[in-house]
């Protein structure tokens, strides 16, 4: 997860902390020289380069599978003061009846015995509700589980907000399939609040960990376009425009077809984090963009498809 790299580099500035990383070693292996290095695959006994030190904290933000997991846990018990675990929003069904926010105390998806072992991205909210339970049996850790939404900001190689802020850059007509209100968790954010979960005494909590609610894309094209000194005019796309251009609902990231709306105060007051404004965090993201000099997002609509579109059909969003 793109959050363990700006991680790393918070912590690596603090003198206090000792850093070794646990990875496979196979994507930038040549940044963070200083660090102390394991690699490996988790799914695997390399695992016990892990398993036969003692930690103060671990920071887990590659757990999927329940397993293996629990083999780990079992492995470290007495050796972790703390293990901070970094689920996903996901761990929730879509409808929250009888309200539609989304609480920390709501039920989680269940895991089945088939899920438990099938291959991602299969059910992979039960995967990680099934490894809270797995981790929260284990009170001797003092667990906390961070719980994001959709994670933006530097390094995000998803593109799932950058996409939108590309499009704010580049062109005068976005094609948008739907505009509900989501719930996004911004990466420097969910930094400071890990670096205060390592730090906080005795905790064993869990939290959705989400820095600014109540977002439409809408919003952030407009807004982003503002910082960028630019307009643009939205063209709604609806269903019967998409399938008659063959383009399928997913390339258009982040464009959910119902609102996601969570609950995630507690984790900013218990843990004393005030999130950035968020159109600080579309500044500081546009900036990041400018450093990397704007390279079109990868896995979505490509630009030039979505121009061929907006040139056939378009009509504005009131």
């Amino acid at each position: 997860m793109f959050a363990g790299r700006a991680l790393v580099e918070r912590l690596l500035t603090d003198e206090r902390y000792a850093v070794t990383l646990f990875n496979r070693g196979k994507s930038n292996s040549d940044i963070f020289p200083t660090a102390t290095k394991l690699h490996g695959n988790r799914e695997t006994d390399d695992m016990l380069q892990v398993c036969n030190q003692a930690w103060d904290v671990v920071v887990d933000f590659s757990g999927y599978y329940p397993i293996t997991f629990a083999d780990l846990l079992n492995k470290l018990s007495g050796r972790v003061r703390r293990y901070i675990f970094i689920s996903t929003i996901s761990v929730f069904p879509k409808s929250q009846a009888p309200h539609d926010w989304i609480k920390e105390e709501d039920k989680t998806f269940e895991c089945s015995e088939n899920q438990l072992t099938s291959p991602l991205p299969d059910a992979y909210g039960e995967k990680k509700a099934e490894m809270e339970r797995i981790l929260l049996a284990h009170p001797e850790m003092d667990p906390i589980i961070l719980r994001p939404s959709f994670i933006y900001g530097r390094y995000d190689w998803t593109d799932r907000f950058y996409y939108w802020i590309y499009r704010a850059c580049k062109s005068d007509k976005v094609l948008l399939p739907s505009d509900e209100i989501l719930s996004l968790t911004y990466v420097e954010d969910l930094v400071e609040g890990l670096l205060r979960a390592i730090e906080v005494k005795e905790h064993r909590a869990y939290y959705n960990a989400i820095t600014h609610r109540n977002v439409s894309l809408s919003q952030v094209l407009h807004q982003a376009a503002q910082l960028l000194h630019r307009e643009v005019e939205i063209v709604p796309a609806p269903q019967n425009i998409l399938e008659e251009h063959k383009i399928e609902r997913n390339a258009f990231p982040l464009a959910l077809p119902f609102a996601l709306q969570v609950e995630g105060e507690s984790w900013l007051n218990d843990l004393g984090i005030s999130p950035t404004p968020f159109l600080d965090t579309l500044q500081q993201t546009i900036q990041y963009a400018e450093s990397i000099a704007w390279p079109e997002p990868k896995a979505s609509l490509s630009f030039a498809k979505e121009q061929e579109v907006i040139s056939n059909y378009s009509k504005p969003l009131k």
